[in-house]
């Protein structure tokens, strides 16, 4: 069953108002992504995360095959995996204890992976609410400034990261 969203036909059932909502005085969305074959992707900005993908099974019916929720307040409070579908950083895998040197001065990040820092702290890429600027119907570009000194990394580091679903059915993500 295919749901009506702006006068076009849509896999998904999920309805945008319930990934609106305020994140440090940001506002999230629900945005989506579709080919001329059908393939059809959700994705919000908070997080950069991929919410769904509604792609054919062998027998030409189209299912969801990415795992998510179907509002942001459950990726806003989660329980239990906290980075479905999400865009991590400024460090992807384990910091050990936390630490690490450059330039001869040792940086200490939060520890949420006790001993470690996982995946960008406490408030990694996940936890933020992205700018977004959708550029057509199969292309979204994200954009983001990580501050010098959040969650204890040095220098600001601004992150430009494009989502494009081609007639291909390819789903190119470009940082």
């Amino acid at each position: 069953m295919m749901n009506m969203q702006n006068g076009q036909a849509r896999h998904s059932q999920l309805n945008r108002a319930d990934f609106h909502a305020l994140v440090n005085g940001k506002q999230t969305d629900l945005y989506y992504l579709s080919n001329h074959n059908g393939i059809e992707i959700a994705v919000t900005n908070f997080g950069a995360r991929v919410v769904e993908i509604w792609a054919p099974d062998k027998n030409g019916t189209f299912v969801d095959i990415v795992l998510g929720h179907d509002n942001v307040e459950s990726y806003i409070h989660f329980k239990g995996e906290r980075f479905l579908g999400a865009t991590i950083g400024r460090y992807g895998n384990r910091v050990d204890a936390g630490k690490f040197t450059m330039d001869g001065k040792q940086y200490q990040l939060p520890i949420n992976d006790k001993p470690n820092s996982l995946h960008g702290g406490t408030k990694g890429f996940d936890m933020v609410v992205w700018d977004a600027r959708q550029i057509d119907s199969q292309t979204i570009e994200f954009t983001y400034l990580s501050e010098d000194g959040e969650e204890g990394y040095p220098g600001n580091l601004k992150v430009n990261m494009t989502y494009r679903l081609t007639d291909d059915n390819e789903f190119i993500i470009t940082h």
